[in-house]
């Protein structure tokens, strides 16, 4: 056997592996309860850290405080719980993405279908990629990396950078998926086997087209907030830049657990029971 056989050999037991229905069904719980339980430590941890050092005030408040500020020494005493979430989230939902993918392409007759699925993968794992870096380069991190190194673009930063494609590409994401629910009904219906489609499919419309490219226009235009004698000054809710920055990602987290959660468990078991017959 070739080199080139046994590479393609090795890529084709990788590729069967990571879509191995038990594999991918600890890769869809995994993810929900590892992002769950880390954002919400992380949030606990740092709600109850006493104000200091002197810029520190003590608590976490949604409204002032960006997710990625979980990630940082001087507002919570331990931000290796919200680094560490966004690494093992992403690399835990590698075999989800990939069974959706599966799932979305059917039996591959479909061009549009198709196409639409590789897409789909695509984006997710840039997607994953910008969240396993926003880990990596957090903050405290990236704060050092602009010193060091100075930014990559000139007022655009290291951290703002891997964040931004995560948030991006996980919101395009969510925009092909939902579309592709529309254009074929019969994903739902056939390769899931979900019965309420229609309230399945507007839902995750009016989340993926609608509220989460507003949350997204609202947290990239709004003013930044600005800092005055170590006070927050008043801004009208529409300018607090991290309120709509928590709302977003409660968006992403919404349609990316529900499906990975919900609609792949549902052909998964069924694959798996199949299996013992």
């Amino acid at each position: 056997m070739g080199i080139k056989e046994k590479i393609i050999e090795k890529k084709n037991g990788l590729y069967s592996f990571i879509i191995n229905p038990k594999v991918v069904k600890l890769s869809c719980i995994g993810t929900a309860i590892v992002w769950i339980l880390s954002l919400a430590l992380a949030y606990l941890v740092a709600q109850l850290d006493p104000a200091g050092p002197p810029s520190d005030p003590a608590g976490f408040n949604l409204l002032i405080n960006y997710i990625s500020d979980l990630g940082n020494l001087d507002l919570t005493p331990m931000p290796i719980i919200i680094d560490f979430g966004m690494m093992q989230t992403s690399i835990l939902m590698v075999p989800a993405a990939f069974y959706l993918r599966k799932m979305l392409k059917g039996d591959g007759s479909k061009l549009l279908r198709k196409i639409l699925s590789n897409l789909t993968l695509i984006c997710m794992l840039i997607a994953m990629c910008g969240l396993f870096l926003t880990g990596v380069i957090s903050e405290d991190v990236g704060e050092r990396l602009d010193t060091i190194l100075g930014p990559p673009i000139p007022d655009y930063y290291w951290h703002d950078i891997v964040a931004d494609f995560a948030f991006i590409f996980f919101m395009v994401s969510g925009i092909l998926v939902a579309s592709q629910f529309i254009i074929f009904p019969d994903l739902l219906e056939n390769e899931i086997g979900l019965k309420h489609t229609t309230t399945v499919r507007v839902s995750l419309a009016i989340n993926s087209w609608i509220l989460t490219p507003i949350f997204f226009g609202f947290f990239y235009t709004v003013p930044y907030l600005w800092y005055t004698d170590a006070f927050w000054t008043y801004l009208p809710l529409w300018q607090w830049a991290p309120f709509w920055e928590w709302l977003l990602m409660f968006s992403l987290s919404a349609w990316l657990l529900v499906v990975l959660n919900f609609m792949l468990l549902k052909p998964i078991n069924r694959e798996l029971k199949s299996r013992q017959i």
